[in-house]
């Protein structure tokens, strides 16, 4: 196997990349009337680990000291520059809340809305599909996106998810359907972000390498040998051959799975090539 090659390949490597045709979709999450600051917290984490950055806080109930104290900030971890850097929006009469709302969700060209509810298909506002079934769009133009999220304790009203254009509802056991509301943003997200990148095998200083066609190639000729070095029957020859790349074309294996295993293959080889030189020997003397 080609070090050189594998070496070019590891200082190279990454293990996320967006997708091209996404790269001009912004998103924003949107918590609407949020009752506790640790949630808060909770979710400015939760959308650090899959590279959201934007966040809005509008209208809470709780109290914007909590939200942006220091036990919040505990919550939120490596994500605390995202919660401190949030645009909280408060409605000074809550009179207004649905108006200040629409105002707001009028900067977003797609909002997308979350629901514990819908199970019962009777409800026809909360007919709502699941995060893993969204088809992202494809945009020139940059295009900004919201999701919006519900109080902790009764989610979003009716009249909030009519101004979405998209409803979301996280698959659950029927004993207990409603999850905590990071919970649920971490859910949510991890399906966007699946869909936002292009995730190789590995991670961190020692990435996963797939083994490529050439490699794989390589392997098959080694097996070919070592087929015909067994006088195998000639009928079976093919088969033999053809049920070895199957399985291990179906394996999907790293480069460093491939090497030992070529490795091993290729001592067989040699072991069969001085059995064959004992054997001329013996046949010549």
């Amino acid at each position: 196997m080609n070090k050189k090659k594998h070496n070019r390949e590891l200082s190279s490597y990454q293990e996320i990349q967006i997708a091209e045709e996404y790269r001009n979709l912004s998103f924003t999450v949107v918590l609407v009337r949020p009752e506790h600051s640790g949630n808060v917290g909770s979710i400015a984490r939760v959308m650090k680990n899959f590279n959201f950055k934007n966040l809005i806080i509008f209208n809470p109930i709780e109290s914007k000291e909590n939200i942006f104290s220091h036990e919040s900030q505990g919550f939120a971890m490596h994500g605390k520059e995202i919660l401190m850097s949030a645009d909280l929006k408060e409605v000074e009469d809550q009179k207004n809340h649905m108006t200040e709302y629409e105002k707001l969700l009028k900067q977003f060209d797609l909002v997308i809305a979350t629901t514990a509810k819908g199970k019962k298909n009777s409800n026809i506002r909360r007919l709502a599909i699941f995060p893993m079934d969204i088809s992202l769009p494809n945009s020139v133009q940059p295009l900004n996106i919201a999701i919006l999220f519900g109080r902790e304790s009764r989610g979003l009203t009716n009249d909030e998810i009519s101004l979405a254009d998209i409803l979301l509802r996280i698959p659950t056991g029927l004993d207990y359907p409603a999850l905590n509301i990071s919970h649920a943003c971490g859910v949510i997200l991890y399906e966007i972000f699946k869909k936002l990148y292009k995730i190789n095998i590995g991670r961190g200083t020692h990435p996963v390498l797939l083994a490529d066609r050439e490699d794989r190639q390589l392997l098959q000729r080694l097996i070919l040998n070592i087929i015909n070095k067994l006088k195998t029957r000639t009928h079976k020859k093919e088969n033999v051959k053809l049920a070895f790349r199957n399985v291990f074309e179906r394996a999907i294996m790293s480069k460093r799975e491939l090497s030992l295993i070529t490795g091993v293959f290729s001592k067989v080889n040699n072991i069969l090539e001085e059995l064959n030189l004992y054997e001329q020997k013996s046949v010549s003397s």
